[in-house]
């Protein structure tokens, strides 16, 4: 599980550092293009890609380049996911969609990734794949209201401080998030992840492929943002990707390039 937790005014602090940090480059900026983006008011490059800047996967040295290059991989208009990343009309919108998603895990008490909401059942880490199994059969046979209804492994995840299990009076609103399987299936795994997190890498390399295989009108999974910009400097930038990747409907492609290839783009700057 994810070590890094914050406490809460950090947490509003970190939304915050969000409408700062995303995909900011100053047109004045004399910095050395090597360095970690400082703080600023944001939303997207402002320095046009050329076709030298786009290299092989491999050896793309800016976060622009290898963000293009992954969107040539998967198939989209190359020059419209540039110009989604670059739009400075439009990044209001799309950090306010961030930040929306933010707030929304920050009430529910979460404070670490990746978390997950499957339908009202609170599950922290990267817990093994047999816990998620029994969460999710248990809510197609009707959904426990109480600790009773689950093994003594998810009763002792519930009982561990903090707790890592826990039953919510509700589910998660995901009306905002992209979805793979049916949008009103009788389960919904709502993900709050952090493209940077390690841990979150883990969790969709061991778990995802076993529930996407139950994917369809019983099972789905939601994808909200929850980037931990005080402590990983280009998440925020990895999800403003996903977003203009969503826009051209390859949302979960780009989802899949982002955690494969995190240790190439973590420590990239900018430009």
């Amino acid at each position: 599980t994810w070590t890094y937790f914050l406490s809460p005014a950090a947490l509003v602090l970190g939304s915050i550092i969000i409408s700062l940090t995303i995909w900011y480059t100053s047109s004045d900026s004399n910095g050395s293009s090597g360095s970690t983006p400082k703080a600023a008011a944001v939303a997207a490059t402002n320095e046009s890609l050329k076709p030298d800047d786009v290299a092989p996967l491999s050896t793309a040295k800016t976060l622009t380049a290898t963000f293009a290059g992954y969107a040539k991989q998967v198939g989209m208009d190359e020059a419209k996911f540039t110009q989604c990343l670059q739009n400075q009309d439009s990044a209001p919108a799309k950090i306010a969609l961030i930040n929306s998603q933010l707030q929304r895990g920050s009430a529910l008490g979460i404070n670490g990734t990746p978390t997950f909401v499957i339908n009202n059942k609170m599950v922290v880490g990267a817990q093994p794949a047999a816990i998620f199994d029994e969460i999710i059969d248990r809510e197609l046979k009707g959904s426990p209201a109480s600790l009773d209804g689950y093994s003594a492994n998810i009763q002792a995840l519930a009982t561990s401080s903090p707790p890592r299990f826990q039953i919510l009076p509700a589910k998660v609103d995901v009306s905002d998030a992209p979805v793979e399987g049916n949008r009103n299936a009788r389960v919904m795994i709502a993900e709050f992840s952090d493209f940077q997190c390690p841990f979150c890498k883990r969790w969709n390399e061991e778990n995802l492929a076993r529930i996407r295989a139950r994917l369809g009108n019983d099972v789905a999974i939601a994808f909200l943002h929850f980037p931990i910009t005080q402590i990983h400097a280009n998440a925020g930038n990895a999800s403003l990707a996903a977003i203009c990747a969503n826009e051209q409907g390859k949302f979960w492609q780009m989802h899949d390039l982002l955690f494969a290839r995190q240790a190439e783009w973590q420590g990239l700057p900018i430009k």
